[in-house]
């Protein structure tokens, strides 16, 4: 397969072949973006290598003229999870239910870990549960008789507790098939959305909330920095609104 060929065009529409390995975009805000042109992969779309970008939009040739369009991440080194954060995590976790394309162990862990500030140790339990369970939690716990995506049981609020050496204990429970649905309605890969609802759920044994403009703004803001850090998209991109768990 031969090098991709590349056209400059102005406004007026004139074009003007350019022999190139790469093009560099320079944003007005200053950010970047680099199109590698590679004979063999097509071309590949990110921020500048130097970034060490976790995900890059691939472009490859199709069938009948067409281009296939896929979302390439690097692999997270689990052996380093947390390595900066100088705390540790004791995460238990219970499947009550396990449908397809529910995460793993260490998926859980690492999107868990990420969301604990730094220096902090937390002993958490999160379950997976189908929606009997999950709508029996949540109209025994909040008085609201439906199943939600996730709720948060904080035992002390990301305080310590006496006698608990300093940990920030507490219950996630997720709901499956309430996850699988929004991902579908929201348009979002389901790896992506189940990672959001676990930082989200964390964030809230912290004592993260949503109750009003200042606070759901600011604990977007940092949902979604977390999430882009994991080389997620911003879970708030289509839709704005927090997730239901209160």
């Amino acid at each position: 397969m031969s090098k991709p060929e590349v056209y400059a065009v102005d406004a007026d529409g004139k074009q003007k072949r350019v022999k190139a390995e790469a093009l560099r975009i320079v944003l007005a805000d200053g950010s970047e973006l680099q199109v590698l042109l590679d004979e063999q992969d097509g071309l590949l779309i990110g921020t500048p290598a130097e970034d060490h970008a976790p995900a890059r939009l691939v472009l490859r040739p199709g069938a009948a003229n067409a281009v296939r369009i896929e979302v390439e991440r690097d692999p997270v080194d689990l052996s380093v999870l947390g390595a900066d954060r100088e705390g540790s995590l004791d995460l238990a976790v219970q499947y009550g239910v396990r449908p397809k394309g529910t995460p793993g162990k260490k998926l859980l862990r690492l999107w868990a870990a990420a969301a604990l500030e730094a220096g902090l140790d937390a002993s958490l339990t999160l379950r997976v549960v189908d929606e009997a369970e999950g709508r029996a939690l949540n109209r025994d716990y909040r008085s609201k008789d439906y199943a939600t995506n996730v709720l948060s049981f904080a035992f002390n609020e990301g305080e310590a507790m006496p006698g608990m050496d300093d940990i920030m204990m507490g219950d996630l429970v997720l709901c499956a098939p309430v996850v699988e649905r929004e991902a579908l309605e929201q348009g979002k890969t389901l790896e992506a959305h189940w990672a959001h609802l676990v930082v989200h759920g964390v964030l809230h044994l912290q004592g993260y909330d949503h109750m009003d403009e200042v606070e759901a703004e600011a604990m977007e803001a940092l949902e979604t920095a977390i999430l882009q850090s994991l080389g997620y998209p911003d879970p708030y991109l289509s839709e704005k609104g927090a997730p239901d768990e209160a």
